[in-house]
């Protein structure tokens, strides 16, 4: 192809940018709001400036499907997320070669089956029982704190075992706020600026780095990797390399802290936001309840096939991804030129797609800006259209543990449904936290509560307490 017929880039943003800087400030205040109105301006495809770096957007399925089935050496996550090896650690997950990355992924799975996963409902259950059962009668309490302590303990518990949950206990809430406060845009843009937030980032790496550390020598010496209950540090002490040797400690270390770090704070965001919308829309809290004392009908415990039937739970919490996704921005790096419906980004681009964005769009989800629980429910089922709801990515680049944070998220709901009424603490729209990169909602964002007498009754909606 001749210089004079090659794809000609993505339009560029004209206005509102600077020398340099380009559109890092609107885009850093709210990134969501800012690729809207560029998209309403300049259509599916446009680049900017961030600090420096050429930026390219790319919205809809199709645009979706492209990215996440080019190859890696094409569009790279690698060289995307580096600003995450401070949490992973060196040659860990994206610092890593992709087959590298690969391996490790495989690595987690046994811990992921569905068996696993069955495994873990009652864990769930009885550690989520066990956190509100301080909570006296009735009293207020800020949704996204909660939802962090409680996503933290859960996920400690079910995925390292009691040793690290009983070393660590009241501490892992905070360590992991401070690893969280360290993955901020900030991060991606100027990953050297030496922030508070990152010096905490580091501090809690290391804190946790060394329990950990402290607690795979203990588990090496007390028994063989191969036996014992199989949570994910002993499924890791048990991999192989694909030399065939153990793993090397920091890096058991760096895939432990990214798989609860990962799976904690977007299941603690997507809790935060169904609790949200539910009680933003009491109408649905009725059936809810219905759902929830058919399902637990006879039962004193919650099994992963009683969850199965909480359908309208999960379609609900569905519709919590869909409209605040847990990650608003999916990103790679153009390593070679990339072509798309007409238009070639450049190698060195950033390239950006955004579930926030794309999940708004009509040509898919009806009244996209509409609580809609139903959408999902058989006849309508929207969600199953290809490509188009990618909270959690898509395609080869899913979130391994998806179902994980669904399973939790639907218990924890489950707990709090059956045993109060709920209500928003404060008038007025919660609005997301764009500080970090996996927004909840902003702080504070009260609810108030009052335990049901007797639980799990059908209640009256809401409440009132």
């Amino acid at each position: 192809m001749s210089a004079d017929s090659s794809p000609a880039p993505p339009p560029r943003l004209t206005g509102g940018g600077l020398p340099w800087i380009g559109h890092a400030v609107p885009f850093s205040r709210d990134p969501v709001a800012f690729l809207t109105g560029a998209r309403e301006r300049a259509g599916d495809a446009f680049s900017f400036t961030l600090l420096g770096r050429p930026t390219a957007f790319l919205c809809g399925r199709a645009a979706h499907e492209a990215v996440f089935r080019a190859d890696e050496q094409v569009l790279s996550p690698r060289a995307a997320y580096r600003f995450m090896t401070p949490v992973f650690g060196p040659g860990v997950a994206y610092d890593a070669e992709p087959a590298e990355m690969e391996r490790q992924i495989g690595h987690l799975l046994p811990a992921l089956t569905s068996r696993a996963l069955a495994a873990h409902a009652c864990v769930m259950e009885e550690v989520a029982e066990a956190h509100v059962r301080g909570w006296g009668e009735s009293g207020e309490r800020d949704l996204m704190e909660t939802m962090n302590e409680l996503t933290v303990s859960i996920s400690t518990r079910c995925l390292l075992g009691v040793e690290v949950s009983r070393r660590l206990g009241p501490e892992l809430p905070g360590l992991f706020r401070d690893l969280e406060s360290g993955v901020r845009l900030a991060g991606l843009l100027s990953p050297s600026v030496p922030l508070p937030a990152f010096r905490r980032r580091d501090r809690a790496r290391a804190a946790l780095g060394r329990v950990l550390g402290e607690v795979i020598s203990a588990r090496r010496a007390a028994r063989p990797a191969d036996e014992g209950p199989q949570d994910m540090l002993a499924t890791l002490l048990s991999a192989r390399s694909s030399t065939g040797e153990a793993l090397a400690d920091e890096t058991v270390i760096g895939l432990l802290i990214g798989m609860i770090f990962a799976g904690q704070h977007t299941s603690a965001v997507l809790a935060a936001w169904t609790g949200v919308l539910l009680l933003n829309h009491p109408e649905h809290i009725p059936a809810l309840l219905c759902e929830q004392e058919r399902a637990m009908e006879g039962h004193k415990a919650v099994t992963a096939a009683l969850l199965r039937r909480m359908e309208h739970l999960e379609h609900c919490v569905r519709e919590a991804e869909r409209l605040h996704p847990p990650l608003v921005l999916l990103i790679r790096r153009a390593l070679r030129d990339f072509d798309h419906a007409g238009r070639r980004i450049p190698a060195g681009t950033l390239v950006m797609i955004s579930p926030a964005v794309s999940h708004r769009l009509p040509d898919v989800f009806r009244d996209p800006d509409r609580f809609d629980p139903g959408r999902y429910a058989p006849g309508r089922e929207e969600h199953t259209v290809p490509y188009a709801l990618i909270g959690f990515g898509g395609g080869k680049h899913r979130c391994v543990g998806l179902a994980f944070a669904y399973q939790q998220v639907k218990i924890i709901w489950s707990v709090l449904l059956r045993g109060f009424e709920l209500r928003l603490g404060r008038p007025g729209p919660c609005v997301p936290d764009y500080s970090t990169f996996v927004p909840g909602p902003r702080t504070p964002c009260p609810i108030r509560y009052r335990r049901r007498t007797p639980p799990h009754g059908p209640g009256s909606g809401a409440g009132q307490p």
